[in-house]
């Protein structure tokens, strides 16, 4: 009669069939006779789903941003609510299972490979944003991407901090500090958290704020990937000030590397909080077959007239080409090549990044830095897709948030720099690849302000850097962490993002 009843609700519910079978008692199957043990299906919501290898959605669903040294996954739980997250990580307790957080899947770090036979528990359908009735704040979903959320805020009249790149997901740059054009005028993307629903690494489920829990509010700030998964945030939010910001976009020969980076060292000195130098070297053969072009962008958060007169001496150094317009927030995505359909959002390649955060630009150093990426592009052609990102950031709102009163370490950064070694997988030009992107690191860092102490942003570290170039030099730092790690998660579940233990 038991499986009379089954077969009954089967056909009335539509449940599939490893569905039925957990409801039997036996194990989850897939279409390769891969299983799980346990009745997982039996403990999530109606919305929540799990895939194993063969289901046709399964490499879909693990496809990721780097797939080199990526998680091995064993399956995906869809989790729908806040209940389905705590289930699967309990489920992956009791047998003993790794789990990783999935939105964008943009996340690339050494330990995610050590991540094996893990369970993947994909937020993205937890992507609801709600704004509250007052206008101030916004109630986001774990798994909202930034594309998601700048276009359900940009539909209201409303912007707040986020990345730039449009399908990676919001939670995990939060976590790690999180940096976007309005930083100068707002703080970090972290700054804007008033509190979160952070499920633990023993599937319990906190709120975290300044009067909840706040030591872990102050870890979850910067060094988050070790402590949690977020599942919903509260979030500050602002009225958009213009509707379009204005843009300017340069593009030099490798030989004005010299006077544009000097100029820029001053330009930087007096930056307003609306204006963001954005920059890539990289190899475009159709603008110039045989060397890497500088792309120069001033990003403006104002009225035309007031960015073409920011930007005047920059047309005082011969340039290939100049391009200037406006553009909405969302707009400004594509125009920096970040868009869901540019090249930041392409998944399936090798990705290799070696960041660090910068007080200047050292001309020299940045010279070596240009005359070792032309030589090994033209040497390597496979690494052709490469490029160079300097991001300089407005930092007058990072800088107005005591330094201490969060885990992210770098707020008297100036700029952050980023090599992004990008390729078709193939293993021989792995070592190839991580040379490149050590030298290209080791020159800056020679010419910087402070060469003993690199300074590396968690969001974007390779996985070679030490904890305290990640997570700060400041010995308290550290040492804070650690005990609320010992405290927190005992047992260090939650170690593939960049572990300080």
């Amino acid at each position: 009669m038991e499986v009379l009843a089954a077969g009954v609700a089967y056909a009335l519910d539509g449940f599939s069939p490893q569905k039925l079978l957990t409801k039997l008692g036996l194990a989850y199957l897939s279409t390769n006779n891969v299983s799980l043990p346990g009745d997982l299906w039996a403990h999530l919501s109606p919305d929540a789903s799990i895939h194993l290898p063969g289901d046709a959605r399964f490499a879909n669903l693990t496809s990721r941003w780097r797939e080199w040294h990526a998680p091995s996954i064993a399956a995906v739980v869809e989790v729908a609510t806040e209940g389905d997250v705590q289930q699967a990580v309990r489920y992956a307790n009791e047998y003993g299972m790794p789990f990783i957080a999935r939105s964008g899947g943009h996340g690339a770090t050494e330990a995610l490979a050590s991540a094996t036979d893990a369970i993947q528990i994909d937020f993205r359908h937890m992507n609801q944003v709600k704004i509250s009735e007052d206008g101030n704040t916004a109630t986001i979903g774990g798994g909202t991407t930034v594309k998601e959320l700048v276009d359900a805020l940009a539909a209201s009249g409303k912007q707040t901090v986020t990345g730039i790149c449009e399908c990676v997901g919001v939670s995990a740059p939060i976590l790690g500090g999180g940096h976007g054009w309005l930083q100068g005028q707002y703080g970090l993307a972290a700054d804007q958290v008033i509190s979160a629903r952070l499920v633990l690494p023993n599937g319990d489920a906190v709120t975290v704020s300044e009067n909840s829990n706040p030591d872990l509010f102050w870890a979850i700030k910067g060094a988050g990937h070790n402590f949690g998964l977020v599942t919903e945030w509260e979030y500050r939010i602002y009225d958009i000030k213009n509707e379009k910001w204005s843009y300017e976009i340069f593009v030099f020969s490798g030989d004005k590397l010299e006077a544009l980076y000097d100029l820029t060292n001053e330009m930087l000195k007096n930056q307003p909080p609306q204006v963001t130098h954005w920059t890539y070297v990289i190899k475009v053969a159709e603008i110039d077959p045989d060397h890497p072009i500088i792309w120069y962008a001033i990003i403006y958060d104002g009225p035309v007239s007031e960015a073409r007169d920011y930007a005047k001496p920059f047309h005082d150094i011969d340039a290939i080409m100049v391009n200037a317009g406006e553009a909405t927030i969302p707009e400004l995505a594509a125009l920096s090549f970040q868009s869901i359909e540019g090249p930041g959002c392409v998944k399936g390649l090798s990705s290799l990044r070696y960041p660090i955060g910068l007080k200047s630009y050292n001309t020299a150093a940045i010279r070596k830095v240009y005359d070792e990426i032309d030589a090994t592009l033209r040497e390597f052609p496979e690494l052709a897709g490469s490029f160079f990102l300097l991001e300089g950031y407005p930092t007058q709102g990072v800088e107005a948030i005591d330094a201490s009163s969060s885990a992210f370490p770098h707020r008297d950064d100036k700029i952050l720099v980023t090599s992004y070694l990008q390729y078709k997988p193939n293993e021989t030009i792995v070592p190839i690849a991580q040379a490149f992107g050590k030298k290209l690191r080791s020159y800056l860092l020679e010419g910087s302000d402070d060469p003993a102490h690199l300074k590396a942003y968690v969001n974007y570290a390779h996985g070679d850097e030490s904890p305290q170039e990640v997570y700060g030099w400041e010995k308290w730092r550290l040492e804070k962490l650690k005990k609320l790690k010992k405290e927190w998660d005992p047992e260090n579940r939650m170690r593939y993002y960049v572990p300080f233990l």
